[in-house]
C-alpha cells in the first residue's frame, strides 16, 4: 500500500494510523454518538468491533490519518481517502472523515482537510474527490461546501441503518478548484 506522510499545521497534527496505540483511542472517541448520528456505522459495541475496522476494513479501501490536536497530542478525529483509481480517464479518489462533536466548528476540520487536499491534489495528482452526505446532514454539507466541493445531485437511496428511504446528497471537488483557492 501508499506511504502515509505526516501532516501538520497550527492546530492539528494528521499521522498515519498505528496499529497498536489507535485502536483504544478509537474505541474512546467512537462512544460520541453525534459523530454516528449520520453515518452507516453505530457506536461500537466492543473494542473487537474497533480493531476489526481499523486494522482490516478501512486498510483495504483507504489511506487513513488520525486527527492529533496538537496543543494536546490527543485524538479527536479520522481523515479517510480512499486510494486513487482511474475513472474515465481521471484520477479520482474519495474522501471520508469524523470528528468528535466537541470539535466540530473549532476549525480543526478545515484545517484538517486543507492539509490532506493539499496533498491529495499536490503530491497524489488526484484530480477530483468525490464525498457523499446524507441530506439533513447539514453539519456535513455545509463543511464540504465550505471548502469548495461543489454539489452534483441527489438521489433517494436505503438508509440501513434507519431502515428507510433517504436522500442522499453527492459533491465533487475538483483539483482546479482547489487550486485557485
Amino acid at each position: 500500500k501508499m506511504q502515509i506522510p505526516v501532516l501538520e499545521g497550527s492546530l492539528v497534527r494528521l499521522r498515519p494510523m498505528s496499529t497498536e496505540g489507535d485502536v483504544e483511542e478509537w474505541f474512546g472517541i467512537s462512544h460520541d454518538k453525534k459523530m454516528h448520528l449520520w453515518t452507516g456505522n453505530e457506536v461500537p459495541s466492543s473494542i473487537q468491533e474497533v480493531e476489526k475496522l481499523l486494522l482490516e476494513v478501512y486498510p483495504e479501501y483507504f489511506m487513513i490519518w488520525m486527527i492529533e490536536e496538537k496543543r494536546t497530542g490527543n485524538v479527536i478525529g479520522m481523515m479517510r481517502i480512499s486510494y486513487p483509481t482511474m475513472n474515465e480517464g481521471q484520477k479520482v479518489a474519495g474522501d471520508s472523515q469524523r470528528l468528535h462533536s466537541d470539535y466540530w466548528r473549532k476549525g480543526y476540520m478545515k484545517e484538517s482537510r486543507k492539509l490532506i487536499y493539499d496533498y491529495v491534489f499536490r503530491d497524489l495528482q488526484v484530480e477530483a474527490l468525490y464525498a457523499d452526505v446524507w441530506k439533513g446532514n447539514t453539519n456535513s454539507e455545509k463543511s464540504l461546501e465550505s471548502v469548495g466541493y461543489e454539489f452534483l445531485f441527489e438521489k433517494e437511496e436505503y438508509f440501513e441503518k434507519y431502515d428507510r428511504l433517504q436522500m442522499k446528497r453527492y459533491y465533487q471537488l475538483t483539483r482546479e478548484s482547489w487550486m485557485k483557492k
